[in-house]
């Protein structure tokens, strides 16, 4: 009789005790309850794989939209080969979700997609990979843009020596758009989208970008960054806006045009692009526009890389410069290194400013010159230097254009006075003169 009772005491306590989620490594069932990744009754065994150990496993699944309802990390994501019908995994708004081990096994044989999403309020889904963990093989990555004034979009991170392997990552922009990070055989393919393209917040590392013949947008987000990737695309553009300096130092080949709307577009690699600078943009960099260059009213060329350091950029085909665009010319000594070049391999037709810009206290002495424009031939000249006196207002610039190149020369500052002064100085001088006799005669007995 006491047995029974103490049985039944025992088999109450563990009615009454509270249900615990425990993490670890699962199969997600056939017919689960729901697509929440953090309810545990959705797996086999019971429990949520979510641990530094954790393996979470995708098989034959009668629901295959699986989101995550709170921060996750596991270990690695295996798709066995019976998960051929494909799953989208979503790391909802605002939570994230960690791969920091063996990362993502696609044995599948299907494209097996992921996706972050951008909650009203501006919130966004990551999904990290860290340490050594990889993106797989056959797995699509979309990042959505932020849809709120400064907000940023969903994001797709690698950390440490994780890789994006051989991952397609595709960016949906919101207003703002999302930050992509490509590395290794990762990649952003927008080639099937919808024209005329996509936007994306930010563009950084050394993957690839497919752009078919559509438009990618880049800059939203005003980050300054580095792309050493290639840019590909037969017709396919791209477009900088926002702020920031995305400085591409690879060699890129989309064949449509470059059009730098706002911020600087940094070429430190190459584009065979023909590039059009507009109101609040910079064309900068040290490296090659295999095309024309047209610098449009208040456009911005620099050659060199970030401000402060004097370069040459080479445009192979013509260069253009309008009323009121400026050509900034940095000059930190007079050795050939120490001052920028525009390379102009075919026509160079000038107008518009000049702005010569001294660097870290140097100050060229009367004499020195400084050939910075170099052209295959000439139309026109520049209208206006800026800063033309400098030191204090004892020296001054000017230009000597040459059959096949500009040179910037120092000279002695002279002042010329103008007719309206010369006239009034000889007036003063008469009246001084006709004053002075008068004293004289009044003095004579």
């Amino acid at each position: 009789m006491k047995t029974l009772i103490v049985a039944a005491i025992r088999c109450s306590l563990l009615f009454l005790l509270p249900s615990v989620t425990y993490a670890i490594s699962a199969q997600w069932d056939l017919d689960p309850i729901s697509g929440d990744w953090n309810r545990a009754d959705n797996w086999t065994p019971n429990g949520v794989p979510n641990g530094l150990a954790d393996v979470a496993t995708f098989g034959l699944s009668n629901t295959t939209n699986v989101s995550i309802s709170g921060d996750t990390e596991v270990n690695g994501i295996i798709f066995t080969s019976e998960a051929t019908n494909p799953y989208t995994i979503t790391a909802s708004a605002p939570f994230t979700l960690r791969i920091s081990g063996t990362g993502i096994t696609n044995n599948s044989g299907s494209t097996q997609h992921f996706m972050t999403t951008v909650g009203a309020n501006g919130e966004f889904g990551l999904i990290v990979f860290t340490n050594s963990a990889t993106a797989g093989t056959s797995t699509m990555f979309t990042n959505n843009g932020g849809t709120v004034s400064g907000g940023t979009g969903g994001s797709t991170v690698f950390h440490g020596s994780s890789t994006a392997a051989s991952a397609i990552l595709v960016a949906n922009g919101g207003s703002n758009g999302s930050r992509v990070e490509l590395f290794g055989n990762g990649s952003l393919d927008i080639s099937a989208h919808a024209a005329p393209g996509v936007t994306i917040g930010s563009i950084e590392g050394d993957g690839d970008a497919f752009l078919g013949a559509n438009n990618l947008t880049i800059g939203g987000n005003n980050l300054s960054t580095t792309f050493s990737g290639v840019i590909q695309g037969a017709g396919g553009s791209l477009t900088k806006i926002g702020t920031g300096t995305l400085d591409l130092t690879g060699a890129n080949t989309y064949t449509g045009n470059s059009n730098v709307n706002r911020g600087v577009l940094q070429v430190d690699g190459s584009i065979t692009s023909n590039t059009f600078v507009t109101h609040r943009g910079t064309l900068a960099g040290t490296g090659t526009v295999d095309g024309n260059v047209v610098n449009n009213d208040f456009g911005t060329v620099r050659p060199g890389g970030v401000l402060g350091a004097p370069g040459v950029l080479t445009v192979v085909h013509n260069y253009t410069q309008t009323q009121y665009a400026t050509l900034i010319i940095q000059i930190a000594g007079a050795s050939p290194d120490q001052f920028s070049v525009l390379n102009v391999l075919g026509n160079a037709n000038l107008t518009g400013f000049l702005d010569p810009v001294l660097l870290n206290g140097f100050v060229p002495t009367i004499g020195q010159t400084f050939t910075f424009l170099n052209y295959a031939s000439l139309t026109g000249e520049f209208s206006h230097i800026k800063h033309r006196v400098f030191d204090n207002g004892l020296l001054q610039w000017s230009v000597i254009y040459e059959p096949n190149h500009a040179i910037l020369t120092v000279e002695s500052r002279t002042i010329v006075p103008d007719q309206g002064s010369t006239f009034l100085l000889l007036t003063l001088g008469l009246l001084s003169l006709v004053t002075y006799r008068r004293q004289l005669l009044r003095g004579q007995p």
